[in-house]
């Protein structure tokens, strides 16, 4: 993995999970590339508690590895919930540092 982060402005994948999370504006990390829904990278770049979630979870692609990462953030949302996944407990946790 490179240490390139990268904006992806009106990405397929984040309208497909806007549409599952029954929200507006979404913000999801794959590998490196934060992929943005109904939201630009200015104004998402604004946002700085935003930013720190996804930046977050590009630590734990990091720390996990892509296949193993996406496996655990699907197992775990299986087991728990969206709002309980541990990976998304702790990027809760970094938006505040």
């Amino acid at each position: 993995m490179t240490n390139e982060l990268h904006i992806k402005e009106q990405s397929f994948l984040a309208m497909l999970a806007a549409k599952k999370l029954k929200t507006s504006k979404v913000a999801m990390v794959i590998g490196q590339t934060i992929h943005l829904h109904n939201t630009s990278k200015e104004d998402f770049l604004k946002n700085e508690r935003w930013v720190k979630h996804e930046l977050a979870h590009i630590e734990q692609y990091k720390k996990y590895g892509l296949l193993k990462f996406l496996t655990l953030y699907t197992w775990y949302c299986i087991k728990y919930g969206y709002h309980l996944n541990p990976f998304e407990v702790e990027a809760r946790e970094k938006e505040k540092a």
